[in-house]
């Protein structure tokens, strides 16, 4: 069960090197760019030192745009961990994922629920996962039809994707090609607030869950159970003041 982000210790704010944050949910309600304060303290993470990557659902180019919008440095993760790349406008990393089991079972599923998925417009973006929603199908209905396959439910959207890819495994996998090399997942600290998180939360010692209040409490809970520290505020808010707090132990002012 997490504690409060209060109880990050000055030791634990020295040594992280890496901030991962999901987008939807953690950096932002709604839309497609945060506000000016995240901006902000995204800022001052980087003046500490800290390298801020993003990790999401939504595609690269969505990614890119956000990046640049709020002055991220890190990889970008997208797709669920579908597609990587270690900077933006850098070359895709080779994951080694296919998109065609998403692509089987998106057909197997509209042909037995004809007139009911409405797949999600940057669908021509993506690469290995497939987008959609439904109208008035739940996701644990989907997943009785479909073997060998993820199911990931958002709240925003549902996801396609080829077993054993995930948001943890990739970015475990980039560890290597960032910064020097040495980069240890003791020295990352990832942010979420969904079931797509929970790869993150698995892999990393160091997680934030940030409240997210649109999400029922069977899609919060376990969430909750893995994360180590939670956020008091929501959403965009909560992880500004989980970084000015980071912030504030590497510069000295908050003992």
């Amino acid at each position: 069960m997490g504690k409060s982000y209060r109880q990050i210790t000055p030791e634990l704010a020295g040594s992280i090197r890496l901030i991962m944050s999901d987008v939807d949910g953690t950096l932002l309600t709604s839309g497609e760019y945060v506000s000016q304060d995240v901006v902000e303290a995204i800022s001052r993470l980087r003046e500490q030192g800290i390298i801020v990557g993003l990790v999401s659902g939504r595609t690269i180019p969505r990614l890119e745009n956000l990046t640049s919008f709020a002055g991220t440095d890190g990889p970008i993760i997208a797709e669920n961990g579908g597609s990587a790349r270690l900077k933006a406008g850098g070359k895709l990393v080779d994951l080694g994922y296919s998109r065609q089991p998403a692509l089987e079972a998106m057909k197997k599923l509209k042909k037995l629920f004809p007139g009911t998925l409405q797949e999600k417009e940057d669908n021509n973006d993506r690469l290995v996962d497939v987008a959609f929603r439904t109208s008035g199908i739940a996701a644990d209905e989907l997943r009785k039809h479909l073997e060998n396959i993820q199911l990931l439910d958002s709240s925003y959207m549902l996801h396609l994707l080829q077993e054993g890819a995930s948001k943890g495994r990739t970015l475990m996998s980039l560890l290597g090609r960032i910064e020097g090399g040495d980069l240890s997942p003791e020295k990352v600290m990832v942010f979420g607030d969904s079931l797509t998180d929970i790869s993150l939360f698995e892999l990393f010692p160091h997680s934030v869950m940030v409240i997210n209040p649109r999400l029922p409490a069977e899609q919060v809970e376990p969430v909750r159970e893995l994360a180590e520290y939670i956020s008091s505020l929501a959403c965009g808010d909560g992880f500004i003041e989980v970084a000015n707090h980071i912030v504030g132990l590497r510069a000295g002012k908050i003992q």
